[in-house]
């Protein structure tokens, strides 16, 4: 299965999604592979440094090209999984990672304007099963009840589960996620319900 983390804003968390959830389904016994479309290396810089820190990831993690992704989506066996960490903003990196993949997640805060980036990608995806996965939520903020709400209203799938505001995620960076998946370990759940 290959998997897409797409937004045309940055600072949703893209990265931080495809680290966590590429980090629950290699716990989970599956071989993971994470190709890495954002020129900055941001998922190799953190695999890189995870490795040099002696906690290294439980999967390989290569930095790559549009042009590139799909011969190397074609060597992906139906048993295994590859993430891909698409750049916000990138039209040829996100139309190259749609094309290839079997799930799409959207990460997006609940604020309106981050909100809006996600309704620019609606038709690029409609082909291809996917949703929206809220973070940096704050329950119990009127914010994050509009996102929901505007979400509903569009018919834009979404997650139930709600990636949560949390200092220690910012820190994992550089780190091998866990022990606390901070709701990653429900989304790959529902991945797997959806793909049924």
């Amino acid at each position: 299965m290959i998997i897409a983390t797409i937004n045309a804003k940055g600072g949703v968390g893209k990265t931080t999604t495809t680290m966590f959830l590429a980090t629950v389904f290699a716990q989970r016994g599956i071989t993971v592979a994470v190709t890495d479309l954002d020129r900055q290396g941001s998922a190799l810089d953190w695999a890189e440094r995870a490795e040099d820190g002696g906690d290294p990831l439980p999967f390989e993690v290569e930095l790559s090209i549009p042009k590139r992704i799909d011969r190397q989506a074609a060597l992906v066996a139906d048993d295994e999984m590859m993430f891909i960490d698409v750049p916000p903003g990138d039209e040829n990196a996100i139309e190259a990672a749609i094309a290839v993949s079997d799930f799409i997640i959207m990460p997006t805060r609940s604020a309106a304007a981050d909100l809006s980036r996600v309704w620019e990608l609606r038709d690029a995806v409609s082909g291809t099963p996917h949703a929206v996965l809220l973070t940096f939520a704050r329950k119990g903020t009127s914010a994050l009840e509009a996102a929901r709400e505007a979400l509903e209203a569009e018919d834009m799938p979404r997650f139930e589960a709600e990636i949560p505001l949390r200092e220690d995620m910012h820190l994992a960076f550089g780190y091998c996620p866990g022990p606390d998946m901070h709701g990653y370990d429900q989304v790959a759940d529902e991945i797997m319900e959806m793909m049924k």
